[in-house]
């Protein structure tokens, strides 16, 4: 181990007592939500109708101004309840029935005459969308102008985190914000704590506590048995489910939970109208945390309280990472962060001691950690697909004690170091990696 790391490593088990208490409980209350769509353009949606409600008048255009991240996350994916995709029709929707009360789930209540009266928005209204550099991985500032006035909203940090609304010259609300936008992180509080901590408290919490953690598979899985049924999207999962019956791959626990991962992915991407429970601001950070885990456990015959305590071992392990990571990141974080929170907890469910579940984090980043963020899409779900397969075989091999070298690449001596590693990987040497992409997509 190198010094300067051994020093770090030293000083966070040696002063686990002196650290700032992490209420881990409402990180998992904050955390894990229910959420309708693809969550970047379904904020922007947000951010538009809470603008929108409070003026009166006709609608003249909408100007937002969005973080690259935002921006890229939402150019090419489903809009739940319709067939249409992207951020202008995001807009046009939210202005057509958008309910910013319902907060991720603001386009809940569409139906085909909204989608007609956001296409007619579209048509004969200006919808402006310009990326705004310098404000943050995760900004948006949503205008609503109409013949009596203007309202403006403004998120930031994470989906649902307004923090100004404003009409005319009125201030209808304001949040208290730091005036340096470039390094907010909402899971920042994480950073200090260890895997030994997150173990604990998944150990130790009353299971009354933790008992919510169940209607998340309830809601991913009932969506990824819409995806197989429709074949919705890109059709991975039932593609697959399709190969496996015909005996052309191998029918197993690892395969079960690549179908069940992706066909949720497809359903979600292509805007089927059902929620999925989010995780850590994801829905497809959800998807990945909550399905694999579930597989395993229902296949090791254990109960609903060893499922719940597994369920928030990926949660919180999802939500550490992406306090190195960013909310927002050049990474994929549905597939890693929440693929790795997957592996984890499944070790957990396998009766994987301490040094095994580091081992299956550290095998996790080995495997897959170069995969790269280049947007919400159809897509996706083969990356969870490979992310969900991975986080099951590698927790298989970490209880055999196959562990990948301290020496390889970013992989440290430790988890907590290697997924610092990781971070620093993600924000300084990926940094203008967003750009690129954002400019190879706008071709």
């Amino acid at each position: 181990m190198k010094t300067k790391q051994k020093d770090i490593y030293n000083n966070l088990m040696e002063n686990r007592e002196d650290r700032p208490f992490v209420d881990l409980l409402q990180v998992l209350k904050e955390g894990v939500r229910p959420a309708l769509g693809c969550t970047e353009p379904v904020a922007l949606g947000l951010g538009v109708a809470e603008a929108y409600r409070h003026l009166e008048g006709e609608l003249i255009g909408i100007d937002i101004e969005l973080s690259p991240n935002i921006y890229k996350n939402g150019m090419g994916v489903g809009i739940p309840g319709t067939d249409e995709k992207g951020l202008i029709f995001a807009a046009g929707l939210a202005i057509a029935c958008g309910d910013a009360t319902l907060g991720l789930e603001v386009f809940k209540n569409v139906d085909d005459s909204h989608v007609a009266r956001a296409k007619e928005i579209i048509e004969n209204k200006d919808i402006n969308i310009r990326i705004q550099d310098g404000k943050g991985s995760f900004y948006i500032k949503a205008k609503v102008v109409t013949d009596q006035g203007e309202g403006i909203c403004i998120i930031e940090d994470n989906h649902t985190n307004i923090v100004l609304v404003r009409v005319n010259d009125e201030i209808i609300f304001e949040k208290e914000r730091s005036k340096d936008r470039s390094n907010e992180n909402p899971l920042a509080q994480l950073v200090d704590i260890t895997l030994k901590d997150i173990i604990e408290f998944v150990e130790k919490v009353p299971f009354d506590d933790i008992q919510f953690m169940l209607e998340g598979v309830r809601v991913n899985m009932d969506i990824a048995r819409k995806g197989l049924e429709e074949g919705s999207g890109a059709g991975l999962g039932a593609a697959m489910n399709s190969l496996m019956e015909e005996g052309e791959i191998e029918k197993d626990v690892v395969t079960q939970a690549r179908i069940l991962t992706s066909a949720a992915c497809d359903a979600r991407m292509a805007g089927v109208n059902m929620p999925v429970m989010s995780s850590a601001g994801s829905g497809n950070n959800g998807i990945t945390a909550i399905i694999p885990t579930t597989v395993v456990c229902e296949q090791l015959g254990y109960d609903d309280e060893k499922l719940a305590r597994a369920l928030a071992f990926s949660h919180l392990m999802t939500s550490y990472i992406k306090a190195f990571i960013g909310v927002l990141s050049p990474i994929c974080s549905c597939a890693i962060a929440a693929g790795i929170g997957a592996s984890a907890s499944i070790t957990w469910l396998m009766g994987g001691t301490e040094k095994q579940i580091e081992g299956a984090i550290k095998n996790m980043i080995g495997s897959i950690s170069g995969m790269i963020c280049d947007g919400a899409k159809g897509g996706c779900a083969f990356k969870l697909s490979t992310a969900a397969s991975e986080a099951i075989i590698q927790a298989k091999l970490a209880r055999a004690n196959i562990f990948i070298s301290d020496f390889d690449g970013i992989v440290s001596s430790t988890a907590d170091l290697t997924i610092r590693n990781l971070g620093r990987f993600c924000s300084r040497g990926m940094k203008d990696m967003d750009k690129e992409i954002i400019e190879i997509m706008a071709r």
